[in-house]
């Protein structure tokens, strides 16, 4: 009868232990979550403080084009590139444009005033169906994403044709309207695939390298992508349009930051389908919100910019973005069928 009390009583206090343990555990792990940063609580970066204490400050510095087919008219304009090193051939400060509706590339100088024009419609060399996206590189040829021919388009620096690269599908180095492009330092393409949901990379003569992402709302994965930018430390920036947010992945396609969500406060999207970086800084074109919206590259908030109508410094659809010289940003404002400058100062 002892040894059975005794057995109980080993049990009970077994028991008793676990239980004291258990709920010992529990505080903690709460204790440790109040105490604990925004940031790890809730298992969401970014941090709330910058990386760099940046103040950024933004003044309107002009505006050309309207509507038309003439030079240095626009007709939906979608996507700008200014490079950043001229040549005997291009000067500095050159801007690039994308003239989606007339199926055609401008380049004219900063003050607008055209130097020349390439393109026409058409599924040929040289001929565009919905040009949407272009970037320039190191070596000044140029790059251009031919959205309804559903492929890359390459040019000298005086428009004449070199190369083509993709078709219609979802294979490797095939895209389904492709719209933003992008290049990094080290001369590789990066194209935004939009109904493939992904982002492709190139070499400089479209030799298929790699893809990120597919159809989702996690990390890493999109919906509608429709604008990429790289970094020098190979950050691929992208706007995530239909999941109204921007994410961040690495050059191995893991991701690394994500931030926004759908609505009209500051830091939130309305379909954006613009993206520049500079710097510190991240440009995001906020479309269907008619502003252009600031980050520091943790995806902290630091200031926005612009609202609905077509006077200076208003937006009706920004999509494209691209900064020059001087911290300038330029904006493709798509509906007023122009480019507008704003001076950044940080």
């Amino acid at each position: 009868m002892i040894y059975l009390y005794r057995t109980l009583f080993q049990k009970i206090s077994l028991k008793l232990c676990y239980n004291i343990f258990v709920r010992i555990l529990a505080r903690l792990i709460l204790l440790l979550l109040i105490l604990a940063p925004p940031a790890l609580a809730m298992g969401t970066p970014p941090s709330t403080q910058p990386v760099k204490q940046l103040y950024p400050q933004v003044e309107y510095a002009g505006m050309f084009g309207y509507a038309g087919s003439g030079d240095g008219q626009f007709y939906y304009p979608k996507a700008v590139d200014v490079p950043a090193f001229g040549d005997l051939t291009t000067d500095v400060g050159n801007v690039f444009v994308a003239d989606t509706g007339n199926n055609r590339i401008q380049r004219l100088n900063p003050d607008g005033s055209p130097v020349y024009q390439f393109g026409f419609f058409g599924s040929g060399g040289k001929e565009f169906n919905a040009p949407s996206g272009i970037a320039i590189d190191f070596n000044h040829f140029i790059f251009v994403s031919d959205k309804e021919n559903h492929r890359i388009q390459k040019f000298d620096i005086y428009g004449n044709f070199i190369s083509a690269w993709g078709s219609f599908g979802t294979e490797k180095g095939q895209f389904r309207s492709p719209r933003g492009i992008a290049l990094d330092y080290w001369g590789n393409v990066y194209a935004a695939d939009v109904e493939n949901d992904r982002i492709q990379k190139f070499d400089l003569n479209g030799n298929y390298m790699q893809s990120f992402g597919a159809f989702g709302v996690g990390g890493g994965f999109f919906d509608n992508p429709s604008d990429v930018a790289v970094d020098r430390d190979r950050n691929i920036f992208i706007a995530d349009t239909n999941n109204h947010r921007i994410q961040v992945i690495d050059e191995y396609g893991q991701p690394r930051l994500s931030f926004g969500g759908f609505g009209g406060k500051a830091g939130q999207f309305d379909f954006p389908q613009g993206i520049a970086i500079n710097d510190d800084i991240i440009c995001v074109a906020d479309t269907g919100n008619n502003r252009i919206q600031v980050f520091d590259k943790r995806g902290n908030f630091l200031l926005l910019f612009g609202e609905k109508g077509s006077n200076p410094g208003q937006f009706m659809e920004p999509v494209g973005l691209a900064f020059g010289a001087g911290k300038i940003l330029y904006v493709v404002d798509s509906r007023n069928q122009r480019i507008q400058k704003f001076q950044l100062r940080y």
